[in-house]
């Protein structure tokens, strides 16, 4: 699996922040070609349920994620992701299920993560950038 020309996927947390117009986050962004995967759309689509504008919070969303590559899934993926876990539960320093999803196929594309939370950096192999 590989992302072709895209730079790297976008943690939920980078749509979020674009979603709420953050500086600090769009310049992060900005010239990226970044994708998402299936956590953050599931995430997002959350989001929407949980919106008093559920239809306003949607468009905006589609705005964002118009056009971009959107990581699957495949039968490596729960390998990497019972590693990443283990790894993680063995030294005492879990992070959230959904975010070691995310991480998990960011490793499996060889591509960094785009992330606002620090605790990426606590995978191994997991290349990070955060703002």
């Amino acid at each position: 699996m590989n992302g072709g020309d895209v730079d790297c996927i976008a943690d939920t947390s980078i749509v979020i922040g674009l979603l709420r117009r953050n500086r600090e986050t769009e310049q992060l962004a900005a010239g990226k070609n970044f994708a998402i995967t299936y956590v953050t759309l599931a995430e997002l689509s959350l989001g929407v349920l949980k919106s008093a504008k559920p239809e306003a919070a949607w468009q905006r969303i589609q705005e964002i994620i118009r056009d971009r590559l959107m990581f699957q899934v495949s039968p490596n993926t729960p390998v990497i992701y019972a590693r990443i876990y283990f790894e993680l539960e063995q030294c005492g320093m879990m992070i959230p299920i959904n975010d070691i999803w995310i991480a998990a196929l960011a490793i499996e594309t060889g591509l960094p993560i785009l992330a606002r939370d620090e605790h990426f950096s606590r995978i191994k192999g997991l290349k990070v950038i955060s703002c």
